[in-house]
């Protein structure tokens, strides 16, 4: 049969990263992990810090036995993306058990079921937790009570070395060394990785490095942990309007605009970091790549929102 249609009218088959995820599942379903591995590799190349697909490619990866790779994918998630993506902990409960680190494997089952109270995989990992504490004497050979006190000991440890670095990545950042600032920054996410002000700064930081879709990761996974994080959300605002998301950008400043500065009493310490970001944040919308216009608005947003605790907007 002849075709008569032009050349320049034939239809172009659009393979977004939606499309290569499903080709991903399906390889999966067949337990072809080779193949599946490929497509949400190719999915993850269009939408690189989508939880979901690195999730997917996290439990690929176990069943081609390469756990190691795996944990360091779910890390990623947790430490960059989605501090509350509950079953990042149950894979990393799994992964530390099959590589026998069963301190670690214990912490993530634990915060697994703490977070995701009769979820998917609840009963696996409170059943998994409980053949632990019988069979697995030789790693657990104190008691509970005194397994809750080392806990307590070695979150108090981690909640101090995260502070630290918090600090050192703040001072560094302010002195515009911002390659420190994400190292030392980083160390304080993995430490804590709950320290909500940790990733707006390290946001802030890798902004100034150019590194835009990272920057609009960590600004995301801070609302994760506090909704009503406003210097995040003003982040997000410029990002989204240096990359071109004007929708996206109006939306998020129409709703800071309606916000107001929360009087918390007299909280010398948040005052004086709230006018640290402030300073900061007017560093970034000078130089930023965006119309004069929006730059007032942000400014203006900015400047309401830090006021200091009790003295009223």
């Amino acid at each position: 049969m002849k075709n008569n249609m032009p050349a320049n009218n034939v239809l172009s088959f659009e393979r977004d990263h939606d499309f290569y995820f499903r080709l991903a599942v399906k390889h999966a379903m067949q337990r072809d992990f080779a193949a599946a591995l490929k497509y949400i590799d190719k999915a993850i190349e269009q939408d690189v810090f989508n939880a979901d697909y690195l999730f997917n490619k996290a439990c690929v990866l176990v069943e081609l036995k390469k756990t190691r790779e795996s944990t360091r994918v779910l890390n990623n998630i947790i430490w960059k993306i989605d501090p509350t993506y509950a079953e990042c902990y149950f894979g990393l409960g799994c992964n530390y058990f099959e590589i026998g680190d069963f301190r670690k494997a214990l912490f993530n089952f634990e915060k697994y079921v703490a977070m995701e109270d009769g979820g998917e995989f609840f009963e696996d990992a409170y059943e998994i937790l409980l053949y632990m504490q019988i069979t697995s004497q030789d790693a657990f050979d104190y008691e509970i009570g005194d397994r809750l006190v080392e806990r307590t000991r070695e979150a108090r440890k981690q909640k101090t070395s995260s502070m630290k670095f918090h600090a050192d990545g703040s001072a560094s950042l302010f002195r515009g060394n911002y390659k420190d600032a994400i190292s030392k920054f980083e160390k304080s996410i993995m430490a804590c990785p709950e320290l909500a002000s940790a990733r707006v700064r390290l946001s802030m930081a890798y902004y100034m490095t150019g590194q835009l879709k990272l920057a609009t990761a960590l600004a995301g996974s801070a609302l994760k942990i506090q909704r009503g994080n406003y210097m995040a959300k003003l982040c997000l605002a410029l990002y989204y309007s240096v990359d071109g998301k004007a929708d996206m950008s109006e939306r998020t400043l129409r709703l800071l605009e309606r916000m107001r500065s929360r009087k918390c009493g007299k909280d010398k310490q948040k005052d004086a970091q709230k006018a640290e970001d402030h300073v900061f944040y007017e560093r970034m919308l000078s130089s930023a790549p965006v119309g004069e216009e929006l730059k007032r608005r942000l400014a203006g947003v900015a400047k309401k929102l830090s006021a200091p605790t009790g003295a009223g907007v």
